[in-house]
């Protein structure tokens, strides 16, 4: 008789042959949920960061000094009265030049004014050069105080700007010639006033300590015009 149980499946397995190894689980699920977490936390991290207030904006440069912004003649910034207690009639109509502030240039300014007295011999006149840059002033002076010898002189002035200096020259024979140039820089302007006067020898002659005043005094009233135009 034939014995069917030697094809049962044994239920007690031999011993070294146990069930197969349980399946590893799957990591897929833990991948996703972490890239989610970190995404949120992303997410939060960018949000607070856009919340927060930029950082404040770099200082603005500060103001020039100085404008001819509403400068329309430059002659009005010039008083020309001190000059006719020596020549009091006009020679010709004041010349003004204004140069705007450009890509190229920073703006200048500039006034001729003559007068005459009663002999035409005796001439005065005054002449202002406005520069918006630091440097003419150093030209400026460089070329004055190259200028040396017999009847020139030259010295530091202080009270007006924040730098200055004078320059004179005496020359002629029978006309005396005075030249006085009075230079001044301050922020970022820089100012000459030349004045200049022809005498004959039997007029009083013009003396520094009555020259320089003047252009002082009007230097001043260039750099007052101009801080009015800011």
């Amino acid at each position: 008789m034939t014995d069917y149980r030697r094809d049962e499946p044994n239920p007690f397995p031999a011993a070294g042959h146990g069930y197969p190894p349980p399946a590893k689980p799957r990591r897929t699920g833990w991948v996703i949920g972490g890239a989610v977490a970190l995404a949120v936390v992303l997410g939060i991290g960018i949000g607070v960061l856009a919340g927060r207030p930029s950082d404040p904006p770099p200082d603005r440069v500060a103001e020039p000094g100085y404008s001819m912004e509403h400068v329309g003649n430059a002659c009005d910034l010039v008083d020309p009265s001190p000059l006719r207690k020596w020549s009091p009639t006009p020679k010709g109509p004041p010349h003004h030049e204004e140069v705007r502030p450009s890509e190229t240039s920073a703006g200048s300014l500039s006034c001729e004014m003559r007068y005459a007295g009663s002999d035409t011999l005796n001439s005065a006149e005054i002449l202002l050069d406005v520069e918006f840059t630091p440097s003419s002033y150093s030209n400026w002076k460089r070329g004055a105080l190259a200028k040396t010898g017999e009847g020139k002189a030259s010295g530091p002035i202080t009270g007006v700007g924040t730098e200055g200096f004078w320059h004179s020259e005496v020359y002629g024979d029978l006309v005396a010639n005075t030249r006085y140039v009075l230079c001044v820089l301050d922020g970022n302007v820089s100012v000459r006033v030349r004045l200049n006067f022809s005498r004959t020898r039997e007029v009083a002659q013009m003396h520094r300590t009555e020259v320089q005043p003047i252009a002082e005094a009007q230097a001043r009233k260039v750099l007052d015009g101009l801080k009015g135009n800011r």
